[in-house]
This record gives structure tokens, C-alpha cells and sequence, in this order.
């Protein structure tokens, strides 16, 4: 979900930046610009942990920590070099992104008239047609930064739809060193920052997804994109600020103090504390039950704010590094509160505690947490629920191929909304609390391997192995419900998500909720994807509450494939995700007559250089989700769902320049739900991205 920190909107997506523009005595172009590197954690690279710059302070090679203003992970050897050049106090770099888009949905939704046809620049996510980084450095020990937003959507309607503003507003930062340690300060704008997974962290995603769409923040990287996909699961660039969480406020840290200790302490907004819960809104501009609308939104008035109510996050962390191979363990502490009425008397509160580990024990690496957390409000009693996770990459010299093997135990009443691990499943919090416009799943989550719902206790085991020009990886879990909790179930439309959300976008004006839609209105929308709810209904007659725990499993297999025709090289992709919903414990995902749901995603992707600099691209994705005996009924079928979708893509990649891309993408997407009559569609879309960088 999009950051939004104030009453007004501020629409925005984090970008990547490939070039460089300093300043030093005039203007001058950066030609040996390398490709920022987007840390990702893949099979091939798991056994180095996501890269942590929370405790990031100057050091005498490198006067300014760029990663920690940006963001952004450069070629440190580049930006290192450029960045110890006397003299040098300003840097602005960015990048132009013309995005055209178009739809035809010729079998669309009810009520999306007069929409179903959308022509024009930009694709309703508002994403930035041009963005300036400005970075300054007065001396060695303090530098300011700010990114300057400009979209425009070529309507022709005048200035007035022209957005020209500071996308994050200005940050400061100061590094101070002294012989009891280094010390560092960052205020103002948003920041991009993690604590650990439990209290402010973002859920790390292995490689396995379609590249076939382009991402807002990519670059211009010609076949590395393919090469690095193939090689390591990551498509070499990206954001850093897209594996942190945005954070608003202050933040002092300390490292190199005696005894190997280092702190963080914080005091600010995250995105769940930008006032969007609780406020008093116009009901006319919120979303109906019935929406009745589907329309490209318009952004201003988001959440209807009319008033600001008292609403923070604080707390910080302190441990210490150890041992030849730097182990480090650390206690981290986080709590948040939002006022419910002006002089803050009565509130919605969560705090989470836990430690933290990394060690390294011979060739093995583990990383865990251990925490307790709590959610409490005027009308729920607090109550704590437990956390703990181990996560150990074993290498091959043990186990023949590489293991990761994670863990895990998270209570119902665990609940944070920064956290890595999803705290949608207890209906009586949701209730309380309600779910953010852009939330993307509540109740019983059918996830990939490797994603962390609370209220459930399971293993993840991931491995891979390479031959040749193969390379094959494979993931499975299983988990179950610790409590019977939810009478819903979430699954992710993920072969059409990204294009039905542009026709349905999670952020309409007035949204304080998820944007719900479809004929049954089971469908939210959220950033570039769109979930689907799925109501049980072996529930209690008395209570209408559910009667049973659930169990899930997951399955994702993926294999890829690099040759050379002639000169020209040619990459072939598959991804398989097989999930379900179950009475009873399964080995594996399966539908029978225990099964509430079951869904399976089969995934081909194929690019070909047929000249220099210009690749050719494919795309099939074939979605499968099918509706058990206890699950909601169509009354006409007197039969649960069974759909089907497909979407077929077409395009090409032509690197005109080092600095400068043109990308063409074709999409093909036909869904139906065979016992449900009215909850299908068919249409297409085209996108051309025209993306420069300075």
C-alpha cells in the first residue's frame, strides 16, 4: 500500500534510480553508472540475511552513507568513488517514465460503465512521470535530501491535473564520530527503515514470480534483467526501500559502542499511524456496499480526513554483535497508539517485544525471533499472544542439496501492523479495528511458502539444485490454525491481479476500506494485486462463528532455462503455486471432500534477443481455484465456486540507449467462474513505457 502520511494525499510509488547526475562545479552525466542491485532473498543468495541498514553510521572511507539516504543499494565502489571527491556538495539524479495505457474490457463487471474503454497516461496508481533526488552534503557530518514528484496525466484539461511537489518531503541526517562511538540522526521526510520482522519489517519474498510485468521502479538493464532472474531470482535492479517500511518522524541510533553494543530509538508515523484509522469521514465519499461504481478514481479527499487525532509509533532496539563470524542478538520494542477522540483520553493501542538472533555456527546460519505482542481498545480486553520463529540455512556440504528450513508459532492475539508476518485473522480485532484501504487479505490466508500468518504454527522447507542450463528450486509448508478463529478465506488472483486493480484501484476517493468489488462482491483490490474472500460456513448456529480449525499447505515448484541460438539467447520460465484450505491435515495441497478451498497457479514466461538490444517477450498463466462442500453456495447451481482464468501476454523490450528503454506489453486476461454466473469478465490491455534516467 502506497504511503499516505497526511490528511491530504500524497499519492506515490518508490522508484529505482540507475544514474547519477553531480554536481560539482556545473552539471556533468555520469556515463559509468553501475545497476543498483535490488537485495532480494532467493534460494541461490538465502544464506546471507536481507541487507539491515537501521545501523548504518559514517565511517572515515565513506563520508555519507547513501544507502541509508536513498534507500537505494548502489555499486558501492562507484558511488564510494564519487561521493570522496572534495568539494562535492550537491547530487541530483532521476528519471523520466512516460507510462501509456489502454484497456478494452469487452466483457466487464456490472456497473463499470461508462470505463470498461480507459485510454491515456498513467494507469491510476499515479506513479511519478518525472522524479529529482536531490541530495546535499554542507560538511562531512550532515547532509538534507529530498525527492521532487512530478505527474502530469496529459489530459488536456489544464494545470490544475498537474502535480508538481516534494514526494517525501526534506530529510535531514547527521553521522557523528567519537571515541566512545559512531552516532546518527535522521528527521524529517519519510524514511525508509526495518527493526526485525516481528516489529517494523517487510515480508522478504522469494524469486518466484512472473517478470513479465514491467514494475514502476525497474530500470533499464536490457537482458540483465533475464540473466540476473535466471541466475540468482532477483532481476538485479530495484529499490532497497521496497524490502523497508516507510517511517516519518525521529530516529537516533548508536554503534561502535564499548562492548560491541549499538541502539536504535524512534519516535514518528509508519503508514498505519498516517491518519487514516479512525478519522471522521463523510460517509458519501466512502466506498457502499454496493459499489455501484468502478470508476477511474480521482485522489484528493483519500480517507476524508476532517480533523487529526494524536497517532504515533515509538520505541527502538539494543544488542550487541559477538564472535569472530559478528553473531548478533538484539531486544526490540515497539508501540503504537491512535487517539479516538482529540485530547487522546481513550485509544487503540499495540505493542510488540521481542529478541532477536543471528548466528553463524559453523557452516550454518540461523536467524530467529522470539515475542510476545498485544492489541487493546476501549471495546477489546488486552490480551498477549506469543511469536516465535527459526529460520536455518543448511549448505549442501550437509544435506546433499541446499535446505532452508524455517519454524514457527504466532498466536491470534499476536497483532502489528509493521510487522512481516500478516495479523488479519482474528475477526474480533478486525472487527474493533477495522481494515485499511489497500489491505490485501483478512480471515484464513492461502500464501506461498515462506509467508508468516498469525494464529498458526507450521514449517517451511525450501531447496534448489542447478544442471547445466536447468535450474530447478521447490517449496512446501504446512501450518495450522492454533485457534479456531475466522470464518473467511483469502486467496490472491495472481495471473490478472495487477491488471483487473487498474480497473478497480484500492485508493478511489474517500476510501477509509478496502475497495470491494464484483457482481458477489468478494473481490479487494489492493497495490497491484486483487484478493478474492471465500466465507465458510460450518459455522456454529448459535454464534454463527467457526466451528473448526483449519489447516493449509503450500506448494510452489519452479524451474528455469538459459540456452543460446546462435548468438542470441533465449530464457524460459515456469512457475507452479499449488494452496489449500483443508478440514484435516494433508501432505500436500489436494482437493477432496475435506477441502474448504484449493487453488493452483501455473506460470510460463519466455524472452528472446532477436537483435541486439531488443527482446521479444512471452506470457500464459493459467489460475485454477475451486470451492469446497463448506464453503458459501451459488443459489441458482446450489454449487460452491469453480473458476477459471487465463491471461496470455505478448510484448518486447528495446534498450535504446544505456540510460533510456521502450517496453511494450500486450495482455490477454478471460476469467469465469463456472457456477457463479455473473461473476465473470474478458478484456485486454496495452501499456508502453517509455523510461529514461540522469
Amino acid at each position: 500500500m502506497v504511503p499516505n502520511f497526511t490528511n491530504k494525499t500524497k499519492q506515490s510509488l518508490p522508484y529505482l534510480i540507475l544514474g547519477l547526475l553531480l554536481w560539482s562545479n556545473g552539471f556533468s552525466f555520469g556515463q559509468d553508472a553501475q545497476v543498483p542491485v535490488f537485495q532480494e532473498l532467493s534460494l541461490q543468495t538465502s544464506n546471507t540475511p536481507p541487507t539491515d541498514t537501521t545501523n548504518q553510521v559514517i565511517t572515515d572511507e565513506a563520508p555519507l552513507d547513501m544507502k541509508v539516504i536513498a534507500g537505494i543499494q548502489y555499486d558501492t565502489s562507484f558511488v564510494g568513488k564519487k561521493l570522496r571527491k572534495p568539494g562535492q556538495k550537491l547530487t541530483i539524479f532521476g528519471y523520466y517514465r512516460l507510462f501509456g495505457y489502454g484497456r478494452n474490457m469487452t466483457e466487464p463487471y456490472p456497473s463499470l460503465a461508462p470505463f470498461e474503454k480507459a485510454y491515456g497516461f498513467g494507469d491510476g496508481y499515479r506513479e511519478p512521470t518525472m522524479s529529482l533526488s536531490v541530495y546535499g552534503r554542507p560538511n562531512g557530518k550532515t547532509t538534507f535530501g529530498t525527492e521532487l514528484f512530478m505527474f502530469t496525466p496529459y489530459s488536456g484539461l489544464g494545470s490544475e491535473d498537474n502535480v508538481f511537489t516534494m514526494n517525501l518531503g526534506i530529510n535531514f541526517y547527521g553521522n557523528f564520530r567519537t571515541k566512545h562511538g559512531n552516532f546518527g540522526v535522521r528527521a524529517g521526510g519519510i524514511h525508509w527503515y526495518n527493526l526485525s520482522d516481528f516489529t517494523i519489517g517487510v515480508y522478504q519474498i522469494l524469486d518466484r514470480y512472473s517478470i513479465f510485468d514491467r514494475t514502476p521502479w525497474e530500470g533499464v538493464t536490457n537482458e540483465l534483467k533475464y540473466d540476473s532472474y535466471f541466475n540468482t531470482g532477483s532481476t538485479n535492479a530495484g529499490d532497497l526501500r521496497w524490502n523497508n517500511q516507510a517511517f516519518q518522524g525521529l530516529i537516533i541510533n548508536g554503534a561502535k559502542l564499548p562492548g560491541d553494543f549499538s541502539f536504535d530509538l524512534f519516535w514518528g508515523k509508519t503508514q498505519p499511524n498516517g491518519g487514516l484509522t479512525n478519522a471522521t469521514v463523510d460517509p458519501a465519499l466512502s466506498i457502499t456496499p454496493t459499489l455501484d461504481a468502478g470508476s477511474v478514481p480521482a485522489y484528493l479527499g483519500f480517507a476524508g480526513d476532517n480533523r487529526a487525532v494524536p497517532n504515533f509509533i515509538t520505541g527502538g532496539k539494543i544488542g550487541r554483535s559477538f564472535g569472530k563470524k559478528r553473531n548478533t542478538v538484539f531486544y526490540n520494542l515497539i508501540h503504537s497508539e491512535t487517539a479516538l477522540d482529540s485530547i487522546n483520553r481513550i485509544s487503540r493501542k499495540y505493542q510488540v517485544h521481542s529478541l532477536s538472533l543471528n548466528l553463524n555456527i559453523a557452516k550454518v546460519k540461523l536467524r530467529g525471533e522470539l515475542g510476545m505482542g498485544s492489541y487493546e481498545s476501549p471495546t477489546y480486553e488486552k490480551k498477549w499472544g506469543e511469536a516465535l520463529m527459526l529460520h536455518a540455512f543448511l549448505p549442501k556440504e550437509y544435506t546433499v542439496l541446499p535446505v532452508d528450513v524455517q519454524v514457527y508459532q504466532i498466536g491470534k492475539n499476536f497483532f502489528n501492523q509493521n510487522g512481516a508476518i500478516a495479523t488479519n485473522s482474528n475477526p474480533d480485532i478486525i472487527k474493533d479495528f477495522g481494515v485499511a484501504a489497500g489491505a490485501n487479505g483478512v480471515g484464513g490466508q492461502l500464501s506461498q511458502v515462506g509467508q508468516l500468518i498469525h494464529n498458526r504454527r507450521g514449517i517451511n522447507i525450501n531447496t534448489g539444485i542447478s544442471l547445466d542450463d536447468f535450474k530447478f528450486n521447490f517449496g512446501w509448508g504446512i501450518s495450522q490454525e492454533i485457534d479456531v478463529a475466522s470464518t473467511q478465506l483469502t486467496y490472491v488472483h495472481r495471473i490478472n491481479g495487477l491488471a483487473l486493480s487498474r480497473v478497480y484501484n484500492p485508493f478511489p476517493e474517500g476510501a477509509v476500506s478496502p475497495t470491494v468489488f464484483g457482481p458477489y462482491q468478494r473481490k479487494i483490490s489492493f497495490f497491484r494485486g486483487v484478493t478474492e474472500i471465500v466465507q465458510t460456513t460450518d459455522l456454529d448456529p448459535a454464534t454463527a462463528e467457526a466451528r473448526n480449525k483449519k489447516f493449509f499447505n503450500a506448494v510452489d515448484i519452479q524451474a528455469k532455462y538459459k540456452t543460446q541460438i546462435g548468438d542470441r539467447s533465449l530464457y524460459l520460465f515456469y512457475l507452479g503455486s499449488f494452496g489449500s484450505a483443508s478440514g484435516k491435515g494433508e501432505a500436500l495441497p489436494i482437493y477432496n471432500d475435506d477441502s474448504y478451498l484449493f487453488v493452483q497457479y501455473h506460470e510460463f514466461d519466455a524472452y528472446i534477443e532477436v537483435f541486439p538490444k531488443f527482446l521479444l517477450t512471452g506470457y500464459l498463466g493459467i489460475e485454477d481455484a475451486r470451492g469446497g462442500a463448506f464453503t458459501q453456495w451459488d443459489l441458482e447451481t446450489q454449487l460452491p465456486l469453480d473458476q477459471f482464468a487465463t491471461g496470455i501476454g505478448v510484448g518486447f523490450d528495446w534498450t535504446v540507449s544505456k540510460s533510456t528503454g521502450l517496453y511494450f506489453r500486450h495482455r490477454w486476461m478471460r476469467f469465469e467462474d463456472k457456477n457463479f454466473g455473473l461473476d465473470r469478465f474478458k478484456g485486454r490491455e496495452v501499456t508502453v513505457e517509455l523510461k529514461t534516467f540522469f
